[in-house]
């Protein structure tokens, strides 16, 4: 799709761009163990090493182990093979398994801490510079926009802090943007071995994400839209034989509906449209600038945001249209599929940012190009001074999140208390913390922040079994009044509440004997 030619470049824009990439590559692997190794990354780690979830809450039959017991459901274990791995990755048939398979060679040669864990990722997202140069040279035939679509996604928030996730975002969004490209370049130059190699994308694209074959629907509606018909027929094989290659774990999913629906449940809990709507503004904006979203109000600034967004698609559309008609039916066909049966039927399938990485690169691309486009001419300054607040905005937030323990990404709500109840258990002497296999995984992300000293008493539930003695404090995690009542009544153990928060991860109860 060639739109527009220019072969030149500002040489401070190749400067720029070579500098953000240097500090956008830092950042992605700095402080890769400090955040908290979340409940998603947890299950990561289980999955890849043959574990499966049942196996860990059986490993729950009243015992004081150290809380280091637990990690051996974080590693590899001489009786688990790749087969255990693809045993596991089956029984959560809703993640294809190229990433975890991927992340299982990576770790059998770089270990299994959480820095090696979230290397892999981080490595694999310094493949989004050449992919997302070339999708916009193909898109826009303008290598300047390339190179400032580079230097904004070298600091982008959102793809810096998915690049240190151990989990298939960083792989899907090059696997996102090489399709792009590869789809563009077919199109141009319609030979078999093009078609061929953008099939390969649409397999890849599938084996990585679930909603991978949102990619492909919009590739076919970008068709549709432009009228592009001598290019459908071929469209349609490369689709098909992408699908095919994809039928092994196709039936896979077949076979697994019901746990998949079980499994998915949480996107489907009821959302307000309002909270919805304060959800996608708040995305949007962490696109380009991530900051604390919970202690600072930006309404104002998420609105502005959106405003400049609406803005730039309409300067699309009325300058380069073909190139618009791809990033809107790229925006369109990956939203609308989530978005319509949120406000249909109700979940909250489109608030998820992690789902919707196809669109947040179709706004990146419009972006970068309207950007581009005004950096020369009597626009320069006006350009030049958008593109440096920009991308200056994207590195002062990657630096503060850099040094928290916990952010978004990691799920505050699931997460957030971690480091604080960590933090409250370590400081005692000889502790013993009681849990019961209902709490298993978050247990496996929480033990990995104990220091040696700390026991674990892990129950298949809470009755009320005999306190072990022996230890100088006792803490139960998520402990319930009904529990607490059969302790008191039989072993005279009051429950002291030691930190209760308002979300959906652990509390903290001290037991005190009377």
């Amino acid at each position: 799709m060639q739109t527009w030619q220019w072969d030149g470049k500002p040489r401070w824009m190749k400067t720029l761009a070579i500098a953000l990439l240097i500090v956008g590559i830092t950042l992605r692997f700095v402080h890769l163990d400090r955040k908290v190794y979340w409940y998603d990354e947890t299950l990561t780690s289980l999955r890849i090493f043959g574990h499966t979830r049942s196996q860990l809450e059986d490993h729950f039959r009243g015992q004081v182990v150290p809380a280091s017991d637990l990690l051996q459901f974080q590693q590899s274990a001489p009786d688990k093979g790749w087969d255990d791995t693809l045993d596991a990755l089956k029984g959560n048939a809703e993640h294809p398994p190229l990433y975890y398979l991927l992340a299982r060679l990576w770790a059998s040669i770089f270990g299994s801490s959480i820095a090696a864990m979230r290397s892999f990722p981080a490595v694999t997202s310094l493949l989004v510079f050449p992919c997302i140069y070339w999708l916009c040279v193909e898109l826009f035939a303008a290598p300047l926009t390339g190179w400032v679509a580079v230097a904004i996604a070298a600091v982008a928030p959102f793809q810096v802090l998915y690049a240190q996730e151990a989990r298939e975002y960083a792989l899907w969004t090059v696997v996102i943007l090489l399709s792009c490209a590869t789809f563009l370049r077919a199109l141009r130059l319609n030979t078999r071995s093009i078609w061929l190699l953008y099939a390969l994308t649409v397999a890849l694209g599938l084996y990585t994400h679930i909603l991978g074959g949102l990619v492909t629907i919009a590739h076919g509606l970008y068709l549709l839209l432009a009228r592009r018909w001598q290019a459908v027929w071929p469209f349609v094989l490369a689709a098909i034989g992408g699908l095919v290659l994809f039928t092994p774990w196709l039936l896979v999913i077949l076979n697994n509906l019901e746990q998949i629906h079980t499994t998915t449940e949480g996107v489907r809990a009821e959302m307000s449209i309002g909270s919805l709507l304060e959800r996608w503004l708040t995305n949007l904006n962490r696109v380009f600038l991530d900051i604390d979203f919970n202690y600072v109000d930006i309404e104002d600034t998420n609105y502005a945001l959106l405003a400049i967004v609406l803005f730039v698609f309409i300067w699309l559309v009325r300058r380069y249209r073909p190139s618009a008609i791809f990033l809107l039916a790229l925006l369109a066909g990956t939203v609308l599929p989530l978005l319509l049966p949120d406000l249909l039927l109700g979940g909250r399938r489109s608030g998820a940012l992690r789902y919707l990485i196809p669109c947040y690169l179709a706004i990146e691309l419009a972006v970068a190009h309207f950007l581009a486009m005004h950096l020369t001419g009597r626009w320069f300054k006006l350009g030049r001074t958008a593109l440096l607040s920009l991308t200056l905005a994207g590195v002062l937030s990657l630096i503060i999140s850099s040094q928290a323990t916990v952010w978004w990404v990691k799920s505050l709500e699931r997460s957030g208390s971690y480091p604080v109840i960590a933090q409250i258990i370590n400081r005692t002497e000889q502790p013993l913390v009681i849990v019961d296999r209902s709490r298993a995984i978050g247990m496996l992300s929480l033990s990995r922040l104990f220091d040696s000293q700390v026991s674990l008493q892990l129950l298949p539930e809470f009755r009320a079994q005999p306190i072990p003695s022996g230890f100088s404090d006792v803490f139960v995690l998520d402990g319930d009044r009904g529990y607490f009542r059969r302790i008191y009544r039989r072993h005279r153990y009051r429950a002291i509440p030691f930190f209760r928060p308002t979300t959906r991860t652990f509390s903290l109860w001290r037991l005190r004997r009377e």
